[in-house]
């Protein structure tokens, strides 16, 4: 059980050698004593060796650890700090340099970490990090990635990397493909750290545990398992036939076909990987005359695995340049189509991604996958007389530059399939640049109302006033502006936050003019949010105030960013008289009053507290009519 007593004894320093003293400072301990105002850094230690290491005499430097340690075991204050000692302080302390509570770098749920100099560094700047009744949360986690010194980088498949599906304290994970499936759209778990966010990702990419179901009115794979006969040129086997597995089209397009297989490592004192190929002819396919046939293939697997479209007679050089090129994983589905000249093809069906060959080991349950393939003569070529801004959100597939919205669709097909959404447009971004936003500035900040609103950053710039709330060395890089005033003749509290964004942003809020920015309310990692990176505050707004918000990202980030304002409070009228919260004193605050009329002690319509609603209320109304400021 968790020792959260943190009382100290008075006036007691308890040496190693002094044994009957030791005995009454745990006494005291166990007795809850309570004590005077004084800090944990003042507090002296019953012993002189580390409490994270084992040690030569009684005790350690940290009284609370100290303590809470012998409490269990009263002999580590009496002989040595030994190694069941320092089991129990991984058990009960929470203070920097315990080696129980794991890596800086990874969130967890007791305070401090095992790095004494780091947790020392972040909890400089964070003390909450430090404290016992909190936790190690992201946001700790966060900032010692950014202040400390990083692991060395291990490579993809180290086998003392880490398990992919668990956050561990340095770079990659020991399943090679795995690793370079998840790092490939998330290049910092590669770079940096295998944290939470990359044991997500490994989840849904690479959790072999999953059971795929093949679908109802599918072909069947003809190759039995062990053998390879279906994979000319790309992995051939001398002693057996090696002809593709023929898929009969109807005769004319559009056609849906299914097809389930499996995959399989074998060994003959080198191992190989099966691969399985499958014959299409769309020849015939062409009804329209146009010179091109559509092409989508759908695909799902168990490990990772990638379907290329290519011409007949390929070899493996020529699949990561396929016509079509999906890629599966852990019994999700991924799809990419084409338009392809009407001829014949192969579809060739192997373990990896992007079509590069893997030399994962496969058994025939684990490498179970199905996919679908889908012809049409109708095929509009990708990018060609496509409308909508490349950096900007909208419900057709495309964008209006070619060359763009080619190097965007080659990364994610539904982008040319579908619509063109946020993960289109930010990749559009990084990878062709994108227009400064209209709100760059402050002087050109947009009205918002109470609600919702989505904002892009792609392509903004920094502003100053820099951001100081809370300390933070990471450097801010572009933000946007917004203009927001509560109700006319009202103010109340409002909840205003980013949550939910993809990217680590930062929001401050300020009253005055562009030129003359007052601070009133910031917020950076809030621990309301989730996923941590997103931003919260609470604003208690003013009557008649305006007020301008800055949504800023970490420098090298950018995306699209929704601000939620939420009133949290009842409305509260700016002046008495509004009594019907019109943002006027008019005739209706007289009827009111009227309707009111007689005693009435503590109505809001007895304006001048004199128990009775009458003719001096409404001459009050009356006086203040016009606009409640």
């Amino acid at each position: 059980m968790r020792n959260t007593s943190r009382s100290r004894p008075c006036a007691l320093s308890c040496k190693p050698t002094l044994r009957t003293m030791c005995v009454a400072l745990f006494a005291l301990l166990m007795l809850n004593v309570l004590c005077a105002t004084t800090t944990l850094a003042d507090q002296a230690g019953c012993g002189l060796g580390p409490c994270g290491e084992t040690h030569s005499g009684p005790g350690c430097v940290n009284m609370m650890c100290c303590g809470d340690v012998c409490a269990f075991i009263p002999r580590c204050c009496e002989t040595n700090w030994d190694a069941a000692c320092l089991d129990m302080a991984n058990q009960q302390c929470e203070i920097c340099g315990i080696p129980g509570l794991g890596s800086c770098f990874i969130s967890h749920q007791k305070a401090a970490c095992a790095d004494a100099t780091c947790c020392a560094l972040v909890c400089q700047i964070y003390p909450y990090c430090c404290d016992t009744m909190q936790s190690w949360d992201y946001n700790c986690a966060f900032n010692a990635q950014e202040l400390c010194v990083l692991p060395p980088p291990k490579l993809c498949g180290d086998p003392n990397a880490g398990s992919c599906l668990v956050p561990h304290g340095n770079s990659s994970c020991s399943d090679k493909a795995c690793c370079e499936m998840v790092c490939s759209g998330l290049s910092s778990c590669c770079d940096v750290i295998w944290d939470e966010l990359c044991v997500s990702v490994a989840q849904d990419l690479c959790n072999s545990t999953c059971t795929l179901t093949c679908p109802s009115g599918a072909i069947q794979e003809i190759e039995s398992c062990g053998a390879r006969t279906n994979d000319p040129l790309i992995r051939p086997d001398a002693t057996l036939p090696n002809v593709p597995q023929t898929i009969t089209l109807a005769v004319q397009a559009p056609t849906t076909t299914k097809v389930c297989g499996k995959l399989f490592t074998t060994n003959t004192g080198t191992a190989v990987v099966d691969v399985d190929v499958y014959a299409i002819d769309l020849r015939n396919a062409d009804t329209d005359h146009d010179g091109f046939v559509k092409v989508a293939i759908s695909l799902s697997a168990v490990r990772p695995v990638f379907a290329a479209l290519t011409p007949v007679n390929s070899t493996e050089t020529a699949l990561p340049g396929a016509l079509v090129l999906a890629n599966a994983a852990a019994c999700n589905t991924g799809r990419d189509w084409n338009c392809v000249a009407p001829a014949k093809y192969w579809v060739v069906i192997a373990p990896g991604t992007n079509g590069i060959i893997s030399s994962q080991a496969f058994t025939c349950d684990n490498g179970a996958y199905w996919f679908q393939l889908e012809t049409a003569a109708a095929c509009a070529l990708p990018c060609t007389n496509a409308t909508g801004s490349c950096t900007e959100i909208h419900g057709t597939p495309s964008c209006v530059n070619p060359a763009c919205c080619s190097l965007v669709c080659a990364s994610i097909a539904s982008c040319c399939e579908t619509s063109w959404d946020q993960e289109c447009a930010i990749l559009a971004a990084q990878d062709c640049g994108a227009p400064t936003p209209s709100n760059d500035a402050c002087a050109n900040a947009i009205v918002i109302s109470t609600g919702s609103t989505t904002v892009s950053l792609l392509g903004s710039t920094s502003s100053l006033p820099a951001f100081s709330c809370p300390a933070n060395t990471a450097p801010t890089g572009g933000d946007v502006w917004l203009r927001w005033k509560n109700p006319t003749g009202t103010h109340r509290d409002y909840k205003i936050d980013t949550c939910g964004v993809s990217f680590d942003t930062r929001m401050d809020i300020f009253t005055g003019s562009c030129g003359a920015l007052a601070l009133r309310a910031c917020s950076d990692n809030s621990v309301y949010c989730n996923p941590i990176h997103g931003s919260s505050l609470v604003l208690s707004s003013e009557c008649g105030e305006s007020y301008f918000i800055r949504i800023a990202s970490l420098q090298g980030e950018t995306g699209f960013a929704t601000i939620h304002i939420t009133a949290i409070s009842d409305a509260q009228s700016c002046c008495p008289e509004d009594l019907d919260f019109s943002g006027t004193v008019d005739s209706g605050d007289i009827g009111m009053v009227l309707l009111d009329t007689g005693p009435c002690p503590g109505c809001p319509t007895d304006l001048d507290g004199s128990g009775q609603v009458d003719s001096g209320d409404v001459g009050i109304v009356l006086l203040n009519s016009g606009p409640c400021q």
